[in-house]
């Protein structure tokens, strides 16, 4: 875990502690990690697709809003998500 920021690395191992369900994870490095460690993994473009699968949110709108903040992703994965759960890609 010495690739870690220490935020990531401090996430990863409250999850183990609590033996969370699923931890929330973005960065590519941490979450083979957490994967590794037999966490369950999850990014904020997943939170955000399950809340539209349970009528939470709109997949669309999340995801255009999104695009306009500092957050980084491939057009390839928000393409991707927009597939999975339902959206419609711009």
């Amino acid at each position: 875990m010495e690739k870690l920021q220490d935020d990531e690395r401090a996430a990863i191992l409250l999850a183990e502690l609590i033996q969370a369900d699923i931890i929330i994870i973005d960065e590519k490095a941490a979450r083979l990690i957490a994967g590794r460690r037999g966490l369950s993994v999850t990014g904020v473009l997943g939170v955000i697709g399950e809340a539209a699968t349970l009528g939470l949110v709109d997949l669309t709108l999340a995801i255009d809003r999104l695009r306009r903040t500092s957050f980084r992703c491939s057009p390839v994965l928000f393409k991707a998500t927009l597939e999975r759960y339902g959206g419609q890609s711009k």
